[in-house]
């Protein structure tokens, strides 16, 4: 397994498959990584949409 960098948790997780295909399908048409869409997906759901500050 590969080490996780200093400060950073790991995250895993089983989904359904219709699910992942869908997000899957929008990581692409966003021009984003899987990281990085959850990362923003969090984010957004944890603290709100922040733009604009």
């Amino acid at each position: 397994m590969a080490k996780v960098p200093e400060g950073y948790k790991r995250l895993s997780a089983d989904i359904p498959e219709p699910p992942y295909k869908d997000f899957a399908k929008k990581c692409i048409e966003e021009g984003l990584t899987k990281k990085e869409f959850t990362m923003s997906l969090l984010e957004e759901k944890l603290y709100g949409n922040q733009e604009g500050e």
